[in-house]
């Protein structure tokens, strides 16, 4: 009996069923073995030499993202599980596998609406050798109004020109030519660094030259009692999982992981009652259809492919 498995051996197609393995956290695993080099093996990525089931690594992320601590998390399986993990080795299948998911959400073309919210929020990050104890970050996002999907997030250590061009050059890249309109505060870096990123249609006149946008920017500033709803919305559903954390942990890459994290939750796995109970994805990215219960596993799977 042959199938499409390779022996990570000796590369040959002639692979077999050869029993089944019992393993003391992951439970019962089909063994495999090559009839070209009797190597006996069994496949199991993107969750190789893992020694915990792909389920319980996944309920951590997720309950991470719904709002637990590691910590938390941690007591929560030593009820459980009887050889539980360290609140580190959770943080460490967080940075793993956002990072796999990330290599197949940042692919998927966006079907999106015109309008576009941009905006940031400021957290403390947590240095050792710093007088303070904290750096002030900014976690810089963009989100569609009409399927509330995230185009593209980034954590800075500070709001330059730089950064904020740098910004909105990603969510040109990502959008294309789909956006007419995007709505920011009064922010004074922003009309700027919109300028630079989303071109500019240029037209002589005499003895003139003058200069037009392809976009509008709609300013929306809060003492005029006006908000940019949509993406404070999403702001409140963040601080819901960062007001217990008292600031970030780490370098700003590490950092930015974790909030990496976040936006594929919020775009691919939390339901969106706007949206009837379906995820933000579902309307942005009709291309992708997500079968499995356990969507976690899924987007791991897809990311490793």
């Amino acid at each position: 009996m042959t199938n499409e498995t390779l022996c990570p051996k000796c590369n040959s197609k002639e692979v077999i069923k050869r029993g089944i393995l019992k393993t003391e956290n992951k439970g019962k695993r089909q063994r495999l073995g090559c009839k070209t080099c009797n190597h006996r093996f069994i496949i199991d990525e993107p969750f190789f030499r893992m020694r915990n089931h792909e389920n319980m690594i996944t309920a951590c992320m997720d309950m991470y993202y719904s709002g637990m601590s590691l910590r938390k998390i941690r007591d929560h399986l030593e009820k459980f599980y009887p050889n539980s993990v360290t609140h580190s080795t959770i943080y460490r299948w967080i940075i793993k596998y956002v990072e796999m998911m990330a290599t197949f959400t940042d692919k998927q073309e966006m079907h999106l609406g015109n309008h576009l919210e941009s905006d940031e929020v400021e957290f403390n990050r947590r240095i050792k050798h710093d007088k303070k104890g904290f750096e002030k970050n900014w976690f810089i996002e963009a989100i569609d109004t009409k399927t509330k999907y995230i185009t593209f997030s980034t954590y800075v250590r500070k709001r330059t020109p730089k950064t904020i061009t740098g910004f909105y050059r990603k969510v040109k890249q990502r959008t294309g030519n789909q956006i007419e309109i995007i709505s920011t505060d009064g922010f004074l870096m922003n009309p700027r660094a919109l300028r630079k990123t989303f071109g500019l249609k240029k037209t002589y006149g005499v003895g003139l030259h003058r200069q037009k946008s392809k976009i509008i920017h709609r300013v929306v500033k809060s003492d005029s009692g006006k908000f940019n709803y949509i993406i404070e919305r999403f702001h409140n559903t963040l601080r819901e999982r960062t007001k217990i954390m008292r600031g970030f942990h780490g370098c700003v890459s590490s950092t930015q992981s974790m909030l990496k994290g976040f936006e594929i939750y919020y775009n691919w796995i939390r339901k969106n009652m706007s949206l009837k109970n379906e995820s933000p994805c579902s309307m942005a990215i009709p291309q992708v259809e997500l079968t499995e219960k356990n969507r976690w596993i899924e987007l791991i799977n897809k990311g490793y492919d």
